[in-house]
C-alpha cells in the first residue's frame, strides 16, 4: 500500500496581523487571553443563586478546572519571559528552582510555541480536518486585542481605553508606536441574517427602524452596488453603519462607527463574533 503523505498549510488567514506583532508581544497577549478565562471562570464560583441545582462534587469540578487554567497561564507566562529574553535563572528564582530544573520543565512548551510559527496547522487523524497549533490570540491578535481592551473596561473599570494593546510592541521596535483606534468595529453577515442582526443591534440602543424595518434595509443593501449607510439614532447612543454586499459570497461587509461607552462597543464585537460565520 502506497505510503499517503500529510502536506500541513504554513499560512493562515491571519499571516499579515499576526506577523504586524514581535513574538514577545503575541506571547504576552497569550497570556492576558488565559488571564481572561481563569478571571471569568472564577468568577462563576462567585455565585450561589444556583447551588442547589447543581450536582454532587460539581463545585470541587469547577474549582480543579481553576488549576488546570492556572497551569496553562504559568505555561504562558514563562513562554512570554523566554520570549522577552528573560534567562531560566529568572525564571527559576520565582519558582524557587534552578534554571536548570525550570528549563527542564517547561523547554517542550517554549520549543513547541516557537515550532508551531513555523508550522501553524496539523493535520487531524484523517489527514483532512486541520488543528490549530498556536493559542487563539496568537493567530488573530488584532481581534482578540479589541475584545480584551473592551473587557478590561467593563469588568475592570479601567479609564483606558487601550489598557491591553496600549502595552503591546507590534513591531518589536524601540520606538514607540501609535495607540490603536477601535473606535470602528467590522465583521461579516450573512445578506440573509442581514435584518436580524440589525434588530439585535437597534435593541442594543433602543432604535425603531424607520420605513418598512429591517427587511427595507436589506433589500436596499442587496440592490446597492455601493456601500449603503445607515444611521442608527437611539436613546442613548447613535451609530454610523456602513454595508457593503459581496455579491459572490453574499457576505455583506458590516462598518459600526461611534459606538462610546465600553459596554456597547462590546456588546457590537460580541454580535459580530457571532454573525462572522456561515
Amino acid at each position: 500500500m502506497a505510503a499517503t503523505i500529510a502536506f500541513v498549510s504554513t499560512s493562515t488567514p491571519y499571516d499579515d496581523d499576526r506577523h504586524e506583532y514581535s513574538r514577545a508581544a503575541l506571547a504576552r497577549l497569550v497570556l492576558a487571553h488565559r488571564a481572561r478565562g481563569l478571571s471569568e471562570t472564577a468568577g462563576s464560583l462567585t455565585v450561589t443563586r444556583y447551588d442547589a441545582y447543581n450536582g454532587a462534587g460539581s463545585r470541587v469540578s469547577e474549582a480543579t478546572s481553576l488549576i488546570t487554567l492556572s497551569e496553562r497561564i504559568l505555561i504562558s507566562a514563562v513562554i512570554y519571559e523566554r520570549e522577552r529574553g528573560s534567562s531560566w535563572e529568572d525564571i527559576g528564582r520565582y519558582l524557587d528552582v534552578t534554571g536548570p530544573a525550570a528549563e527542564e520543565r517547561f523547554a517542550v512548551a517554549v520549543e513547541e510555541w516557537r515550532t508551531a510559527f513555523d508550522v501553524p496547522y496539523r493535520l487531524d487523524e484523517t489527514g483532512r480536518k486541520r488543528v490549530p497549533q498556536l493559542p487563539t490570540a496568537a493567530y488573530d491578535p488584532r481581534r482578540v486585542s479589541r475584545d480584551l481592551d473592551l473587557w478590561a473596561q467593563v469588568h475592570l473599570l479601567l479609564s483606558d481605553k487601550h489598557a491591553v494593546s496600549g502595552g503591546l510592541d507590534p513591531t518589536g521596535d524601540e520606538e514607540p508606536q501609535p495607540e490603536p483606534v477601535w473606535d470602528e468595529i467590522d465583521g461579516r453577515v450573512q445578506l440573509h441574517h442581514l435584518g436580524t442582526f440589525l434588530a439585535l443591534l437597534a435593541g442594543y440602543t433602543h432604535h425603531e427602524p424607520v420605513d418598512e424595518g429591517w427587511d427595507a434595509v436589506t433589500k436596499a443593501v442587496e440592490a446597492g452596488g455601493d456601500e449603503h449607510a445607515y444611521a442608527m439614532a437611539g436613546v442613548f447612543e447613535s451609530l454610523d453603519i456602513r454595508m457593503t454586499l459581496d455579491r459572490d459570497s453574499a457576505l455583506v461587509f458590516v462598518l459600526v462607527a461611534n459606538a462610546r461607552s465600553a459596554d456597547l462597543r462590546l456588546r457590537i464585537n460580541t454580535l459580530m463574533d457571532a454573525f462572522d460565520r456561515p
